[in-house]
């Protein structure tokens, strides 16, 4: 059984944790909500793990069929994927100097509840993280496991969450035998919120779902194509669903977890990374120009100012200067994409 009380999350020890996971499969809706406000505040913050974080994903993984509403269901399934995430596959733990040597430090100084030794030691500081990190990719197998169950869960969220976790493990883990067959099987009985979601898991896994380049949905198609890098097709694809920018917002009732904000956002990406000439991104970057936001400078709008060449860029920067919303100088974000470039902001230059 797990001693909580030697570990730590992102506040502290780890002793308020098992109650937080009992009150998973509970009835009491509040505490359901205090509990997954733990896990996305302690026990994974804002992406970084701790060294409760494994076991309590071991823990999440484990009850997942006994948790009673659906849509947590579904968010303890973006948990776990999180938690896959921050396994982090390429980071060399080595780097943390002799972490293992010190690791009777760092429960010497949980027991003695001494924070400032933790934190205010570099080394015993890179102790925490590297434990949390190998701890993470020893919890991936068991994360795999509950999300491909979670596949045959009756709730379409749920499945599609499901996809997202498992596109989540391939980083660590390769696809087992079958994985694809499954996957497609899904997809083709899906819904298109779903089928985007586990199409985008494919890509993920390094499988190519290029049948659903011709899939009667847009939104499907376009998530194909994102996960066919160096595909002409698939890039025309994402350069025609960007002429319509705010209907690619509007494509999915429920978009794939895959897209934490606008799902226009992965696909301005996707376009700047793979057209050779930048020069043709000005379609699509012209019809984003009324409806961008300032405070899109980094996703959207600003990215495309950055790649395009003149005279593209003059003519960008006029259609820029008729939507009024995009200039603000209290905005730091939009001034310093200018700023960058070495351009001024100000709108009426360039109108």
């Amino acid at each position: 059984m797990t001693d909580y009380g030697m570990l730590l999350h992102a506040y502290g020890r780890a002793e308020d944790t098992p109650g937080h996971l009992a009150a998973l499969t509970g009835g009491d809706e509040a505490a359901r909500g205090a509990a997954m406000q733990h896990l996305w505040g302690a026990i994974i913050h804002q992406g970084t793990p701790w060294i409760a974080t494994p076991p309590a994903a071991a823990t999440v993984a484990e009850l997942l069929p006994d948790v009673p509403d659906p849509a947590l269901r579904a968010n303890l399934l973006n948990f776990l994927a999180a938690v896959a995430e921050a396994a982090q596959p390429t980071l060399d733990l080595t780097e943390f100097a002799a972490w293992e040597d010190v690791e009777a430090a760092v429960n010497a100084a949980i027991e003695e509840d001494d924070d400032e030794a933790i934190y205010g030691d570099e080394l015993l500081g890179n102790a925490v993280y590297a434990r949390a990190i190998a701890g993470c990719r020893e919890a991936v197998p068991a994360i795999l496991a509950a999300a491909q169950a979670a596949l045959s869960d009756p709730d379409p969220g749920v499945r599609a969450a499901a996809g997202h976790a498992i596109g989540a493990c391939a980083a660590v883990l390769p696809p087992a035998p079958g994985l694809e067959e499954l996957l497609v099987t899904h997809a083709a009985a899906a819904g298109p919120d779903e089928r985007a979601a586990l199409v985008l898991a494919m890509g993920e896994l390094g499988l190519a779902p290029r049948a659903f380049l011709s899939d009667p949905h847009p939104g499907v198609r376009a998530c194909a194509a994102l996960a066919l890098p160096g595909d002409e097709a698939a890039t025309e694809e994402i350069l025609t669903a960007l002429l319509d920018p705010a209907g690619t917002d509007a494509w999915f009732t429920s978009k794939p977890p895959q897209f934490p904000m606008r799902v226009r956002f992965p696909l301005i990406v996707a376009a700047v990374e793979r057209v050779a000439d930048p020069a043709h991104l000005l379609p699509a970057a012209l019809a984003l120009a009324p409806v961008a936001s300032i405070h899109t400078a980094r996703s959207d709008w600003g990215l495309l100012l950055k790649v395009l060449p003149e005279p593209q860029r003059a003519e960008y920067l006029r259609a820029l200067a008729a939507n009024g919303d995009l200039w603000d100088p209290r905005n730091g974000s939009a001034g310093l994409v200018f700023r960058e470039l070495g351009l001024p902001y100000d709108r009426a230059a360039y109108a």
